[in-house]
């Protein structure tokens, strides 16, 4: 008993050390993450995700390849999933365009948050819409809510995207 007491009393020192260093390296890794850089490379690696699902989606409704609703189904369901993260995260207050040639976000982005905010919360709605359609079937019902979806990107685009 006495040993195990000892034993304790030992790694408390040792613990507090251990803790303190995870603390230290997360607080790095959180300010990391949300430098201009780190949240412009977020984002633009969300948008491209987005692309990925919306690309063949839309090749359907447009008629350049064949339709198929279990593929569709399966687009729509990785458009809803990534579209569950938190994009915002990738456009911090303290974020500075300026820093970022490549960037195609408008400055009033910032200016007007709730906005797009609002605007992103609508493709969130749209996607998730889409996914549960899609898994329908419904060739015709699922080609009108994809128009849908792509409206929501639509808007926001137009309002915050210089390209």
């Amino acid at each position: 008993m006495k040993t195990r007491i000892k034993l304790s009393i030992a790694l408390v020192p040792a613990l507090l050390v251990w803790t303190t260093m995870g603390f230290a390296h997360s607080e790095h890794f959180t300010k990391n993450a949300q430098s201009p850089q780190k949240s412009y490379e977020f984002r633009t690696s969300v948008m491209t995700i987005y692309k990925w699902y919306l690309s063949p989606m839309g090749a359907m409704v447009k008629g350049k390849v064949k339709f198929d609703a279990k593929a569709f189904a399966e687009s729509a369901k990785g458009l809803e999933t990534a579209s569950s993260m938190n994009l915002l995260q990738g456009f911090p207050s303290e974020s500075s365009e300026d820093e970022i040639d490549d960037s195609d976000a408008k400055p009033k982005i910032w200016k007007n948050f709730e906005d797009f905010e609002k605007k992103y919360k609508s493709l969130q709605i749209e996607a998730k819409a889409l996914a549960k359609i899609a898994k329908q079937g419904d060739e015709n019902a699922i080609k009108a809510q994809f128009k849908k979806t792509a409206a929501s990107c639509g808007t926001c685009h137009k309002a915050y995207k210089t390209k």
